[in-house]
């Protein structure tokens, strides 16, 4: 949408732009977030149950042979199982779908937390508490699922690998699971300060 405005004989043409509306847009990307989500642990779920090819990570040690001395070989083999049985189908779902379900939970969390926020005044205590519940869930849900998942995978290396078990341990993923739960925290924290300092604003004027 353009305006014409004419100053000392000159026309300018101007450009009317739309003050963007960021909750707005948070809003949507979630709510396509969590349909992607959704859609990808249904897809998952169908095709394991379906008895779709599973990777399988096993250790490395002893897959090569006549190493120099002190040399070893740092990581993981993957095996492509093309015939799974029932048992490593159920092991490839708990080593696989509690994380979707818990992101997608989290992300249904955030859209319905932004989403009030977005009709109404975001300083109120609703606002506090589904902060709260968030960052409870990420904290809490975050490492259960990730010892979930290591025991899936340690537990389906177990149906192939002839010399043991082995699973791969990376602090990493809980550490960002804590990290975000605590960032929600935080930002219910800001949003409460907040609401004080309003009605302590309110009481003054």
């Amino acid at each position: 949408m353009y305006r014409l405005s004419i100053r000392r004989g000159v026309v300018i043409m101007r450009a009317s732009l739309r003050r963007p509306d960021w909750l707005d847009e948070l809003h949507g990307l979630l709510a396509i977030a969590v349909a992607l989500t959704g859609i990808g642990s249904v897809v998952t779920t169908v095709g394991i149950l379906a008895g779709q090819a599973v990777d399988v990570e096993v250790s490395s040690a002893g897959a090569l042979i006549n190493l120099p001395a002190g040399t070893t070989v740092d990581s993981g083999l993957h095996l492509h199982v093309e015939e799974p049985t029932g048992a490593q189908r159920a092991w490839e779902l708990l080593a696989t779908l509690p994380s979707v379900l818990l992101l997608t939970l989290a992300l249904v969390l955030l859209w319905r937390l932004v989403g009030r926020a977005r009709r109404g005044d975001p300083f109120t205590g609703g606002i506090v508490s589904r902060f709260r519940v968030l960052g409870l869930v990420l904290v809490v849900g975050g490492p259960a699922v990730w010892a979930i998942e290591f025991v899936g995978n340690f537990a389906l290396s177990a149906t192939v690998a002839p010399d043991g078990t082995y699973a791969p341990l990376s602090f990493a993923v809980p550490g960002a699971w804590l990290l975000s739960g605590f960032v929600m925290f935080a930002f219910g924290e800001i949003v409460r300060r907040g609401q004080v300092l309003r009605a302590e604003l309110d009481e003054v004027v």
